[in-house]
């Protein structure tokens, strides 16, 4: 039986810098606040019980998050998190979802300017695809990377990659034959606000894609994504 404490410790994991825990692929996620995931083969209620009660709530079967990063509580018992991620509540018990939100004084979250990720939640469901990517830079100053932000479902369908699997992570992580080429486009997007229409063949996924990339905050390059045949 693993020593959760000690798996805790390891991994520098502890209840001030968990965002939330969810289960995928048999396997429990747990969800760090730099944007690193951790995966282990532990039920979340045995995980559950090592942390604070006070400071996690089970949304959902399967689906913990922590109370202090929760941004926006929907009147459909949609949470969205500090880092724009998205869970359905447990649909059959609205009520006490709207409690919560007032419990934690989000009835007024209306009235504080979303986000740019939390205002990409609308575009779940747009049947482009579409992901917003942060520039990463070295030491000397120079992007050498980009991290995924947001990705809609389309974009999962697009690169045959589940949105959990492209989030927080970088790009050649999750595509290791990915151009490199394009880095310099979504740079200059990210960095001085032009925008740019790509038209390429991309390896990763053996499909000719147009990319309209623009600027929606700075550092961010923000791409709507379209197969064609050309």
């Amino acid at each position: 039986m693993i020593n959760l404490n000690a798996w805790f410790q390891k991994h520098d994991l502890c209840a001030e810098n968990i965002l939330y825990i969810y289960r995928k692929d048999r396997k429990t996620v747990i969800q760090r606040t730099d944007g690193a995931e951790f995966a282990l083969f532990v039920p979340v209620h045995s995980i559950l019980s090592t942390l604070p009660e006070k400071n996690f709530l089970s949304i959902s079967k399967g689906i913990v998050v922590c109370r202090s990063h929760i941004v926006n509580i929907s009147n459909d018992g949609v949470y969205t998190m500090s880092d724009g991620r998205t869970f359905q509540g447990r649909k059959r018990d609205m009520s006490s979802h709207r409690r919560l939100s007032a419990e934690i004084g989000l009835t007024n979250t209306k009235h504080r300017p979303l986000s740019m990720l939390e205002k990409c939640s609308l575009l779940d469901n747009m049947p482009l695809a579409f992901c917003v990517i942060e520039l990463v830079f070295n030491e000397d100053g120079h992007g050498v990377d980009f991290i995924f932000r947001y990705c809609n479902a389309e974009m999962a369908t697009l690169e045959g990659v589940p949105v959990e699997e492209m989030l927080n992570r970088s790009f050649y992580k999750v595509f290791p034959n990915g151009d490199k080429k394009w880095l310099v486009s979504y740079a200059d997007v990210a960095l001085n606000g032009t925008k740019h229409t790509l038209h390429d063949y991309s390896p990763e996924i053996g499909k000719n894609l147009i990319i309209h990339c623009y600027q929606p905050e700075p550092g961010y390059c923000a791409c709507v994504l379209q197969v064609t045949d050309q």
